[in-house]
């Protein structure tokens, strides 16, 4: 019974990153209950996750990032760098030798003709010359 009422009930959403002020996230970096920062140097972001798996995000401002590592490092946070998507190659094209292909069926058809003018004299040889 239990079983069936866990399973019918939906899962619970994942709560997305709240965007707080950057003067706001220093304060919580340099005095709140902290586990992990993420930094994206691409977008200029950082987004650092509490104790009790809240999350907040903010922009940080150009040259702010080496001070804001320092920080993260003097209080033993767990840093982790969100690193670019790169440009998926595109998909190389399929290549269709066509005068390979007909350069094998002229080699195919010549070799057949020469297997049966072949066979063809063998059979018609004289029975003296065996």
């Amino acid at each position: 019974m239990m079983l069936a009422v866990m399973l019918a009930a939906p899962p619970a959403p994942a709560l997305a990153a709240t965007q707080v002020s950057y003067p706001e996230l220093l304060r919580e970096i340099r005095s709140g209950p902290l586990i992990r920062a993420v930094i994206n140097p691409a977008r200029g972001d950082i987004e650092i996750k509490f104790r009790n798996l809240s999350e907040w995000e903010a922009f940080y401002p150009a040259g702010a990032q080496p001070s804001l590592q320092r920080l993260l490092h003097v209080r033993h946070i767990h840093v982790i760098f969100a690193s670019r998507h790169r440009a998926r190659a595109a998909p190389a094209r399929t290549v269709h030798h066509h005068l390979r292909y007909i350069a094998a069926a002229v080699l195919g058809a010549l070799l057949l003709g020469a297997a049966a003018l072949f066979y063809r004299r063998r059979r018609s040889a004289p029975a003296v010359a065996r």
